[in-house]
Formats: C-alpha cells, structure tokens, sequence
C-alpha cells in the first residue's frame, strides 16, 4: 500500500490504483487517519515554496520509548520517490504498534476476512468451489467476501450461522453462541437432534443468542456499545458501572482490573477512550476518580473509594 500512496499523491497511479486506494481509505477511521498522514509526508517532501520553520525543524515520533528521527529537515527539500515509500512505510508502522491489541487477522483465500480474539480458536472445514466452512470457538470478526453461489458457514458447539456476505461478531462457548450484526444479513441456526432447526435472520444492528437454557433463539437489538471494541479499541461508557467497566476492559485489553476498595465497582462513569493503550484508560479513570493506582504486567489496581 506504501508504493501505491506515493504513486497516488504523484499522480502517477492507475485507475485500479485511485480504487483501490480510495476503498481503502474509506473503510475505517485508522485507514483514513494513516491517508492523510501519508499525504502530509508527501506535500512535505514536494513543497513548491518555502515551508514554514516549525515544519524544517525535526519531528519526533515517540515509539515504544525512543525517539526516532521521522521527517529530518534535509527530507523537505531533497526527498526523492524512494525516501517517500520509506516514510510512508515507517509512519504505518509506527501507528499500527501504538495501541495493543489482543487479537490475530487472518486473510483467507476467498478475500473474507476474519479478527480472531485471544484464547479462541478458528478451524477452516471446507473451501471449495460450493461452500465455505469453519468453525469457531471464542470470539471472532467476519468480514465476508461476497459470494452468492458459495454461502459462508460457521459452526459453533450449538449453532450455525451461514451468510452470503457480511460482517458481523460471533462469540460462542460450549453452551451459547452469541451473533452481532455489522452489516448485511446473518441467518442463524440453533443445532437440534432432529431436522426440525430453529433458526432466525438478522440484519444490522441485531442480536441473536443461542443457548442451551432456551428452546428457541433470543432476537433484539444490540445495545452493546463495545461489542467490537476489542478490535477497533474505541471504547464507550455511559453511566456505565465500574464492574461494567472492568469487564470492558479486560475483553478489549487482556489485563486484569481489580479494586482495592469493592465499593469502587458502584461507581458509574461516562467516557469515551479512542484508541488509548490500556495504561492511559486505567490513568485516565483513575484521575477522572481522583484515585491512585499500579499497572504493571498486564494488571492494574485502582485504589480508593473513587465516589
């Protein structure tokens, strides 16, 4: 994607090129965010007339602790097409490692893809020229590819979900499945002893629950704001309590949140975290509070009585 920008801001790009850039800019805030980055580097080291000195002067980006020399003033006005690719190349690295993650993508042949959250599991089952099926165990992001002769299926321990093409969340675990719907049509199925299935569609913005406790499958609408936050790491509380809030977090982050006053989970608080590492929302929370707290080795305490 670096040698594609560059050729894109030069205008030297192809029409699949300006597509396939411009899809991708459009598909999330991260992707839109590292465009214009990119192209900031680009009219820096193309500069027709004399920039301003701020911008002559070193730029600094803190990376895991050290400063690295980003855009040194010699860039500005001597940056040829090779030292664009590499500054474009360095920038996406630096903002794809500066918030953790807890999850591993996998790109499948088919073009679908798929955010597998920590401790699950993904199995691919069939790939073929009639059906695409796999099945899951944990949490996971499906962004299917669109193929309406060859529908796409995940299996669970108590359900099957099949779609066409679209994304959506499936959690599940031995005893439920759990489907959030992003956009399209998900269809899900409850696994019977006998053909007689129980199944129900749902499109954006629903939820559907299979459990075993229940006969049929549970429909509404999902009122969960962080349902996805542990992979976009946009983070959203509105009055929300602190037992909710440690809950949030250790699903989006993978650490473990305790209180030393138990009272504290009482408390209720409205924020939004956007991309934040987990350090910074535990500091944040604890100011917001007027609390202290530790963090160390994926664990943090908030100490105090905090309302």
């Amino acid at each position: 994607m670096e040698e594609v920008l560059a050729k894109y801001f030069s205008g030297e790009a192809t029409k699949d090129e300006i597509t396939l850039v411009e899809n991708w800019r459009s598909e999330s805030d991260t992707n839109a965010k590292a465009f214009f980055d990119a192209k900031n580097v680009w009219l820096n080291t193309h500069a027709s007339i004399e920039p301003p000195q701020d911008l002559l002067n070193e730029i600094l980006v803190e990376h895991e602790g050290k400063e690295v020399p980003f855009i040194m003033r010699s860039w500005v006005r001597y940056a040829s097409a090779a030292i664009l690719v590499l500054a474009i190349s360095l920038l996406f690295m630096l903002n794809q490692n500066s918030v953790e993650t807890n999850y591993v993508s996998h790109n499948l042949k088919d073009g679908s893809e798929i955010a597998l959250h920590e401790n699950s599991t993904l199995e691919v089952l069939k790939m073929d020229e009639t059906v695409r099926e796999v099945k899951v165990t944990g949490k996971a992001y499906f962004d299917i590819e669109r193929d309406e002769t060859r529908p796409f299926i995940i299996h669970t321990d108590n359900a099957k979900v099949e779609v066409l093409g679209t994304s959506f969340v499936v959690k599940s675990s031995e005893s439920t499945t759990e489907v959030c719907v992003e956009s399209g049509l998900v269809e899900i199925s409850k696994r019977t002893n006998n053909s007689d299935a129980v199944s129900v569609k749902l499109k954006k913005g629903e939820m559907g629950l299979v459990s075993n406790n229940n006969k049929g499958i549970i429909k509404r609408n999902n009122n969960d704001l962080n349902y996805l936050a542990w992979k976009t790491k946009i983070i959203t509380f509105d009055e929300s309590t602190m037992a909710e809030v440690e809950q949030v977090l250790e699903d989006v982050y993978g650490i473990d949140v305790s209180f030393q006053n138990p009272t504290f989970k009482n408390c209720k608080l409205t924020a939004k975290f956007n991309k934040k590492k987990a350090k910074d929302a535990i500091e944040i929370i604890a100011r917001t509070f007027g609390v202290e707290y530790e963090y160390s080795n994926g664990k943090a305490i908030l100490k105090g009585k905090g309302c």
